[in-house]
């Protein structure tokens, strides 16, 4: 890796880090959908089961 680089990474750009920031949030978001998707998989799956017994 070059001098250069090793700069340019040290150096805070505020563009970069409001898209870091806005990936963050998209990421967390993605989580939440999937944990409630999963939830809700979960308890249709459960409800089917129950209700064929």
């Amino acid at each position: 890796m070059s001098t250069s680089t090793l700069v340019r990474h040290s150096q805070r750009n505020p563009f970069n880090e409001v898209r870091e920031a806005r990936r963050q949030r998209t990421l967390q978001l993605s989580a939440v959908i999937s944990a409630i998707a999963g939830v809700t998989a979960t308890a249709l799956a459960l409800v089917t089961i129950g209700l064929g017994s």
